[in-house]
């Protein structure tokens, strides 16, 4: 009988074991499911470019296209979420006219295929959107960023129009200037091994907006319809307060 016990007793001790590290099992991490880039039109007749990163931060840029060139109106980033085809994400939104909004999306997506959802923002009026996975003869998200697709000189135009001129190093540090405001930093192919870059830029003194302030961002270089043209895409923030997007062509 003592041996009975003994078993029954090791028997339950096992059992319960079992079932405490059942409870204590991690979650499963579902980031990056819907990570990619994509582009598309809105329910206001702006068109967009947006890439979903490998720890679900969003970005998107959206404007007006003439030809195959996008003329930015304004940029959104972001942490969001994404969890069997359901993104949602927390977003600030700042326009080239310098108003700021804060908001919330909400998405469905087919994962290296296509999104689609709403943003609602206070104070504006919701905007749905639809977007197809970029051209893989324009852009490979899967490629890792090359430094040698981007380096050299570079003249294009901040958010809110001005133009800007900007010198990337084949390193990748880069220093320009915009209406007498002097930045420099660095663009680093992301250690993912997708196909877009981490900036850091740090502003000079006045009359730079922020002065002496540094940004964090992502940049991104691609083809235009034309097969030929080179555009490159870089947005930048400091958190809620300010963001801007520098567009150039070459």
């Amino acid at each position: 009988m003592k041996q009975f016990s003994t078993v029954l007793a090791l028997a339950l001790a096992f059992i319960t074991i079992g079932c405490s590290t059942s409870k204590t099992t991690p979650p499963v991490s579902t980031a990056g499911q819907a990570q990619g880039v994509f582009s598309g039109t809105t329910s206001d007749g702006s068109s967009f470019q947006t890439i979903i990163l490998p720890n679900d931060t969003f970005y998107a840029i959206y404007g007006t296209t003439i030809g195959n060139v996008l003329y930015i109106s304004g940029m959104m980033t972001g942490q969001g979420a994404s969890n069997n085809g359901k993104y949602t994400a927390t977003v600030t939104d700042f326009t080239n006219t310098g108003t700021t909004f804060t908001g919330s999306v909400a998405a469905s997506y087919v994962a290296s295929t296509n999104i689609s959802g709403t943003v609602s923002e206070s104070g504006n009026s919701n905007v749905s959107f639809s977007g197809t996975v970029a051209s893989t003869s324009s852009f490979n998200y899967g490629d890792a960023a090359l430094l040698s697709d981007i380096s050299g000189a570079w003249t294009g135009t901040l958010m809110d129009g001005s133009t800007a001129i900007v010198n990337i190093e084949a390193s990748g540090t880069f220093s320009g200037s915009d209406s007498g405001c002097s930045f420099s930093g660095s663009m680093t192919p992301d250690s993912s091994g997708k196909n877009f870059f981490d900036i850091s830029l740090t502003y000079g003194a006045s009359p730079c907006l922020s002065p002496n302030q540094t940004q964090a961002g992502i940049g991104v270089d691609y083809l235009l319809s034309d097969g030929v043209t080179h555009q490159l895409l870089a947005g930048v923030a400091s958190g809620t307060s300010f963001g801007t997007v520098f567009v150039a062509n070459r």
